[in-house]
């Protein structure tokens, strides 16, 4: 017996065949970042204390997922002393009279390390939304020390690739 098909089915079964083929996207091995948001409140820390809380997230995309580092990473170029040490490197600028000046070590660039985000499976291509959160405490006898600030961030990967850099938007208190 030979199985004949019409023409629409033949049609049909070719169209299922092509949606069902969806392309691969790939992205580059150099990590790629975007702001997405920056928030500031209000809050207290664990003794109480007056403090602001800013969250700064931004868009990461990394084609071969090798962003974030474990806790056993720290020997070679990952030790205390390296370079390599931090993955995400955080520059805050002050604006004063309409110009933003970076604000000098040591509080000025803040550093984190980010733990290992490595998809498991075939695709590593890595894409996640990254937050973190600084603490700026203060009181009345200690105002915090600017009104409008901004911050400048770009991260490493483990294989030393650096992201574009990126600024958020103005954070006013």
């Amino acid at each position: 017996m030979k199985l004949r098909l019409s023409n629409t089915a033949k049609c049909l079964a070719l169209l299922l065949i092509i949606a069902g083929c969806k392309k691969v996207v790939t992205y580059p091995d150099t990590p790629s970042i975007s702001f997405t948001s920056v928030v500031s409140k209000d809050s207290s820390d664990v003794l109480q204390n007056p403090v602001k809380r800013v969250t700064l997230t931004f868009h990461l995309i990394d084609g071969n997922g090798d962003m974030g580092l474990s806790t056993t990473d720290t020997t070679g170029p990952f030790h205390r002393d390296s370079a390599f040490y931090y993955n995400l490197f955080i520059q805050e600028s002050k604006r004063e009279n309409g110009i933003f000046t970076e604000v000098p070590a040591p509080g000025g660039l803040k550093t984190y390390r980010i733990p290992n985000l490595t998809p498991t499976g075939q695709n590593k291509t890595l894409i996640a939304d990254i937050s973190v959160t600084i603490e700026y405490p203060y009181s009345l006898a200690d105002p915090l020390p600017f009104k409008e600030f901004r911050y400048e961030y770009y991260v490493v990967d483990r294989s030393f690739n650096l992201s574009n850099r990126d600024t958020s938007s103005v954070v006013v208190w």
